[in-house]
C-alpha cells in the first residue's frame, strides 16, 4: 500500500510538472512540429541476471508503471516503478534446517508441504533521455537513449496455500528470504513512437544495468552462515511499454 501511494504521488507530480490545464490527447500535427507531452504508461518485459547474480536467480519477468515528460527539444525525463517475479532460485542450503532426510518439508499439520520458491524484487528510479528522429519517422518519434538510477531490492519468496508453516510466517521468514537492497544504474536503447494519427504510442528496447546491494539479513537460519555484506548484481533484458499522452488544451480559434 505504501509503495502504491508513493508511485501515485510521483505520477501526479510528474503530470503537474508537465503543465496545468491538461486534457486527453487531441489533434496535433506531430509530423510538422515537436510537441511537449507529459504522459503515463505501462511497462513490461523480462531480464536475465548477470555475474554473481546469475548463479542465484534465473530469468524473471517484470511489470510496472512510468510517468514521463517529453520536451519540445525531444529531451526526456521519467520516473519508473516496476516489480519482478518468477525467477528460479538456486540458493545452496535453502530451507535445509526444515527439510527431512527424504527432501520434504512438513507443515504444522504434519503433512508434506507444497511450497513454490521464486525470486522477487522491485525497482524505483528516475532518469533522462533523448529521442533522435529518423528520415522515416515524424519529428516526435525515433531512436531513444535513456540512462537512469534508483533503488532496487530482491528476495526469495515462499508461496504455499494449504496448511501453515510456522518458520516461514511473520518475521521468522526473514531468516530465510535473503533480502537485499541497494542502488542501481541502467542504460536503455530502443525505439520511441508517437504515430502521426495518435493511435500508436509505445516504446521497446534493450536494457542493461548494474546494482550494488547490501544484505538486510545478517545470518541465514537454514545454513547458519552470514550473507555476503556487499555484492554487485547485473542484468540484461528487454523492456516495452504503452503510453497515454496528455497534452495542453489547444487554443480555440475564432473566425469573424
Amino acid at each position: 500500500m505504501k509503495r502504491a501511494t508513493a508511485v501515485g504521488c510521483a505520477l501526479v507530480g510528474m503530470l503537474w510538472f508537465g503543465g496545468s490545464d491538461l486534457t486527453a490527447q487531441t489533434d496535433r500535427q506531430l509530423d510538422e512540429s515537436v510537441v511537449r507531452s507529459p504522459h503515463i504508461g505501462l511497462v513490461f518485459g523480462g531480464a536475465a541476471p548477470q555475474g554473481d547474480w546469475a548463479t542465484r536467480y534465473g530469468f524473471y519477468g517484470n511489470v510496472g508503471m512510468t510517468a514521463g515528460l517529453k520536451t519540445e527539444s525531444n529531451g526526456y525525463l521519467y520516473l519508473k516503478a516496476t516489480s519482478w517475479s518468477g525467477a528460479d532460485v538456486n540458493e545452496p542450503g535453502l530451507l535445509a534446517d526444515l527439510t527431512t532426510e527424504q527432501g520434504h518439508i512438513i507443515d504444522n499439520e504434519g503433512d508434506v508441504a507444497q511450497i513454490t520458491v521464486s525470486g522477487r524484487g522491485g525497482q524505483f528510479g528516475l532518469g533522462v533521455g533523448k529521442i533522435f528522429p529518423t528520415a522515416q519517422s515524424n519529428r516526435n518519434s525515433g531512436w531513444m537513449v535513456k540512462v537512469g538510477a534508483g533503488s532496487l531490492h530482491h528476495n526469495v519468496h515462499f508461496d504455499y496455500t494449504e496448511n501453515r508453516i510456522s518458520p516461514l510466517e511473520g518475521d521468522r521468514v526473514k531468516g530465510y528470504d535473503r533480502m537485499r537492497w541497494g542502488a542501481y544504474g541502467e542504460a536503455w536503447l530502443g525505439y520511441w513512437i508517437m504515430s502521426t494519427d495518435q493511435r500508436l504510442n509505445a516504446f521497446a528496447g534493450v536494457t542493461a544495468g548494474v546494482a550494488k546491494t547490501w544484505a538486510l539479513r545478517s545470518v541465514n537460519f537454514d545454513t547458519l552462515e552470514p550473507n555476503a555484506p556487499e555484492v554487485w548484481d547485473g542484468w540484461l533484458g528487454l523492456e516495452a511499454g504503452w503510453v497515454f499522452h496528455i497534452y495542453k488544451r489547444a487554443a480555440k480559434e475564432y473566425w469573424y
